[in-house]
């Protein structure tokens, strides 16, 4: 089950990464990177332990604190590449979970101080963890995941503030390209 649930979530961030390329204008070349990285992005999550990543309850602190290490156990395996693609895969990664407000991990950066290519995949991980159903929840419908992430989901934990804005509005304008990229998933 892992195995499958992780490669399926890995490919749908990488078909909504792809949309959002497309909306923001990026060249081919730095989309084809982007979308790889965005397939890549969890890849330390093969270091976590599958009672942590199948969990079906909430996670408690130490199990927290094993989770947040992902992104720099993907780091550590893709840091060496001199491939260029693998070398913004390996930005992506670390710092997929940093927020443009600071409250993010693994390093706590904020506003540009997160690679553009984190950005990015950031926030189509957010989008595609919260479509996806989850050991503890019900897959969620994308007008809502959409408000979740632009007006937050009413507990502060999800907020608009968590993004770059112009991404932010890029992600808005390609609402529709961003549902039939999930979509096409099936």
């Amino acid at each position: 089950m892992r195995s499958v649930t992780l490669r399926y979530h890995d490919a749908g961030v990488s078909a909504v990464c792809e949309a959002l390329c497309r909306g923001m204008g990026l060249g081919p070349d730095l989309s084809a990177r982007l979308s790889y990285a965005a397939s890549l992005h969890d890849i330390g999550k093969i270091v976590v332990p599958d009672a942590i990543i199948n969990k079906p309850g909430p996670l408690d602190e130490a199990e927290w604190a094993v989770m947040r290490q992902h992104p720099v156990m993907g780091f550590n395996i893709l840091r060496d590449s001199e491939d260029i693609t693998l070398k913004v895969a390996a930005n992506a990664v670390l710092y997929h979970h940093e927020c443009w407000d600071g409250s993010g991990y693994p390093h706590g950066l904020a506003g540009e101080a997160i690679p553009l290519e984190a950005r990015i995949v950031g926030i189509c991980d957010v989008y595609h963890a919260l479509r996806e159903a989850r050991p503890y929840r019900a897959a969620l419908q994308h007008d809502h995941v959409m408000g979740m992430i632009l007006e937050g989901d009413g507990t502060g934990r999800l907020h608009a503030g968590k993004f770059d804005p112009e991404v932010l509005a890029v992600f808005r304008a390609s609402s529709d390209a961003v549902r039939e990229a999930f979509d096409a998933l099936g």
